[in-house]
């Protein structure tokens, strides 16, 4: 295969997989809702083991207890760590990272001092900083990504937090080192007293190893520490630079021990070209060496890059010690053969075994070696290749280039197989949890048979509460319809009308406003010489503001009414349910109305709404009522000589009878201009009724006043807004001035008292329509909520999840605890079901690869 073939080959393969993104998310999501449902029935069955234990008085307890906490084992055993489930997850995360991956990476892992990274170096063209060794110890610290790429070379270090470090670090060295529970923060870590390896309190010898790491971890902790609590989780560095955060210590160059900050590293992306006239989008994996302090090292960094690697190298060299094939080659081929996530180890996995001709000139130890590995691979049909690692142009020809041919050829099989298998674990796995489920489910129908039949006594129950509401609102009803038989006006509403009476009474007979009618006249006196007329219409405005800003507080006694309506319901239906159902204040109605409709109760729902709708029914009294009949207090209209006849009876003879108030008649175009006119020169006569109030403009009009001046003054308007040329200026003018300070006195209160006396029977008689509707609402609830057909379901929809509260003496006690307990068992379990058939149905998904 030509080279430039094997490039477009993989890129293919690559490209390949976007097309099977979509197929592997639905698995991915299927699978969380699945495992996430199992949690939750295990946390059930933890529950419901826990209340059967408690209680003493169940039925069958000891059956119950044995059942239930048998279930739990086969839950925990299940969902554990251990567990098929948990394998199962990380095969679908791989499937997923695999997919989504945009490069072809190459993993290579082998034992202290192979030529491990003496091969990453020659491929890469990197310097020891960046990819270092040494001559005798372990060296690769931090396990590091090497991508190719055309751009400029960098290193970009992810970092840990202390939750991380504290967790996947410290936390495996203490239980090694059987020290017992990790510190939680830093500072407990910096204060731990850790003890000598090889000292008497240590947990024997197996635990040396361990403790030294945690030394090392420990005297170097202010070298990382600001990394590990930092507000970055990326760092870029300098290749010159990179080294200790990738590598231990140098001993034979006297690197500080104090100085290891490689500890606060995840892992390590590192880009350089080193691909010649090749797009291939390639990356190297440097995993640490195998064996490394018997720390179990390979496991722990291969965990943690499992996802990300497409082909497994092991490097191998022979020497004295391992010219043969060695347990720890066997263990490495283990490794490979638990992550290769569904690949064929033959496709998986490869051996190099390092020529080495620096140590070995004649090729003694390497002939042997080659030869044992190859015995050994032979019977998986594992590849062994060969090569001087150190030489680049054998590296190309020997290594490079068939590991590329074969990954042109294979990965696109390979990734389907990796989905293929996800898919395969995933379904057997969702197979042995909607076994388990339906076990549980199964399970708990019978226990529950054991225990009195819970959902036919509730039933019952919501029924008779049903019956119970019937009563109490059939009385509420009938309590609204005799206050309307009787004519007994609403209490507030009447009070509130017998109080705006009252204050406007008040506020008449009180000097308008003034506290006596001496005090009004001698605060208008000086004014009302001067504009009889102007001084007029501003009492008469004055008047109307007040009296109208008195029964404006009428609206809110209307409110006040359809409240005690909201509140005589709410606590009809609280006796009944409980007061986290309807709870106190004023919008009890409002919140049962929202949990009514959030639990299918529909008719109650809509029956609550109308309800809380009445006061937008109903409008505002003020403009209705009120408005209309304080707008007729005005300067042009003439008072009515007796109140209308249902008035109630006056408190006493005041105010004296009401004047009607002439308009004289029109006078001729060509009249004198309005002069004085003595109080006796203009006698009183009868005036029409005003017909309409003034409007905006032209209303106003300069006229001469009495003592020559000129003064600006409202017009006399007519119909339609025009001004009336049957009442002249002059006309109104003189017949103001003739009544006097007096006679304005008189016949404004009489025209407040006679607003008020109309204003108090029309507002009786709303009170009386109120009652009427306020009855009819009450009426119409009690008709929807209970003569409504199949309204006991509503009641059974509304009450279920609050069954132990409404009747805690029937569900509130052991059995009924238990039974609930049980109850959503059934539930849960009924629920993992479905979603454990959901992920077995995508295994035959046309979308599946």
């Amino acid at each position: 295969m030509a080279e430039t073939d094997i490039h477009l080959r993989i890129n293919e393969a690559l490209n390949g997989r976007r097309g099977q993104r979509a197929f592997v998310d639905r698995l991915s999501a299927g699978w969380a809702a699945m495992t996430g449902g199992l949690d939750r029935l295990v946390g059930l069955l933890e529950a419901a083991d826990q209340a059967v234990r408690r209680e003493q008085d169940v039925a069958e307890r000891a059956r119950i207890i044995a059942e239930v906490g048998g279930l739990l084992q086969q839950g925990r055993a299940l969902a554990g760590t251990g567990g098929r489930i948990v394998d199962a997850g990380r095969q679908i995360d791989a499937a997923a990272a695999r997919v989504r991956r945009e490069t072809v990476n190459i993993g290579v892992i082998g034992a202290t001092k192979v030529g491990k990274s003496t091969l990453l170096r020659t491929i890469t063209n990197l310097p020891d900083t960046v990819v270092p060794s040494t001559r005798f110890n372990p060296t690769t610290a931090a396990a590091s990504s090497i991508y190719h790429t055309e751009g400029t070379p960098s290193a970009t270090l992810m970092l840990h937090t202390w939750a991380s470090f504290r967790d996947g670090y410290l936390a495996p060295l203490h239980d090694q080192a059987g020290l017992g529970p990790v510190p939680q923060d830093v500072a407990g870590f910096r204060d731990y007293r850790y003890p000598a390896a090889g000292s008497a309190e240590a947990a024997g010898a197996k635990a040396d190893d361990y403790l030294r790491k945690l030394h090392a971890a420990h005297r170097s902790l202010a070298s990382y520490e600001a990394l590990l609590l930092g507000p970055d989780r990326t760092v870029r560095v300098p290749f010159e630079r990179l080294r200790p955060y990738i590598a231990y210590p140098r001993k034979e160059t006297g690197d500080p021990v104090e100085v290891q900050p490689y500890h606060a590293v995840r892992s390590v992306r590192i880009e350089q070209s080193f691909l010649d006239g090749t797009a291939t989008r390639l990356g190297l994996i440097d995993l640490p060496g195998s064996g490394e302090a018997g720390l179990d090292i390979d496991r722990q960094f291969l965990q943690q890059v499992k996802n990300e690697i497409d082909l497994l190298v092991m490097v191998k060299r022979g020497d004295r010690k391992g010219a043969s094939y060695l347990a720890e080659d066997s263990y490495t081929r283990n490794l490979a053969d638990s992550a290769r996530g569904g690949v064929p180890l033959e496709d998986y996995y490869v051996v190099v075994v390092n020529r080495d001709r620096a140590n070995d000139p004649e090729g003694e130890y390497f002939d042997n070696t080659v030869k044992s590995v190859r015995d050994a691979s032979l019977e998986r049909d594992i590849r062994v290749l060969t090569a001087d690692v150190a030489v680049r142009d054998e590296v190309v020809e020997e290594l490079l280039q068939p590991l590329l041919r074969h990954l042109a050829g294979k990965l696109a099989d390979m990734d389907r197989a990796v989905v293929r298998a996800a898919v395969s674990v995933a379904s057997g796995a969702a197979a042995a949890v909607a076994a388990f489920a339906a076990e549980v489910r199964r399970s708990g129908q019978d226990l529950a048979q054991l225990l009195p039949n819970r959902e036919d006594e509730f039933r019952t129950l919501a029924e008779e509460l049903r019956n119970d509401l019937a009563d109490d609102l059939s009385r509420l009803v009938d309590r609204y319809d005799a206050a309307l038989a009787a004519g007994d006006a609403g209490r507030t509403l009447t009070e509130a009308i017998a109080e705006a009476v009252g204050e406007a009474r008040a506020w008449t007979r009180g000097g308008l406003g003034h506290g006596d009618r001496a005090t009004w006249t001698t605060k208008i006196h000086g004014q009302f010489v001067h504009g009889p007329l102007e001084t007029k219409q501003d009492e008469y405005y004055r008047a109307r503001t007040r009296i109208g800003e008195i029964f404006s507080g009428i609206d809110l006694s209307l409110a006040e009414s359809v409240q005690q309506l909201w509140d005589d319901v709410a606590e009809v239906l609280r006796g009944r349910l409980t007061p986290e159902l309807v709870p106190a204040g004023p919008n009890a109605l409002h919140d049962l109305r929202a949990t009514a409709g959030d639990r299918q109760a529909r008719i109650l729902a809509g029956a609550l709404h109308r309800m809380c709708e009445l006061k937008k029914d109903y409008g505002s009294v003020v403009l209705r009522v009120t408005q209309p009949i304080v707008r007729e207090v005005h300067w042009d209209t003439v008072v009515p000589p007796s109140a209308p006849p249902s008035a109630p009876a006056p408190s006493s003879q005041w105010p004296p009878p009401p004047r009607s108030v002439p308009r004289p008649a029109a006078a001729p175009p060509q009249a004198a201009p309005p002069q004085a006119v003595p109080p006796q020169a203009a006698p009183a006569q009868a005036a029409p009724a005003r017909q309409a109030a003034p409007t905006g403009g032209g209303s106003s009009q300069w006229v001469v006043m009495p003592d020559g001046s000129r003064k600006r003054v409202s017009r006399v308007v007519g119909q339609f807004g025009h001004p009336d040329p049957a009442v002249p200026q002059r006309a109104a003018f003189q017949q103001t001035a003739a009544v006097g300070v007096d006679g304005l006195y008189d016949e404004l209160t009489a025209v407040v008292e006679h607003c008020v006396v109309e204003l108090e029977t029309a507002l009786l008689d709303e009170v009386r329509l109120m009652t009427r509707i306020l009855a009819a609402a009450a009426d119409r609830f009690f008709d929807t909520v209970i003569r409504t057909n199949r309204s006991e379901r509503d009641y059974e929809n509304l009450c279920r999840q609050d069954m132990s509260s409404i009747w805690p003496q029937r569900f509130d006690g052991g059995n009924a605890r238990v039974a609930a307990e049980l109850e959503r068992l059934q539930d849960q379990a009924r629920a993992v079901t479905d979603l454990a058939t959901a992920v077995s149905g995508l295994s035959a998904d046309r979308g599946a690869p």
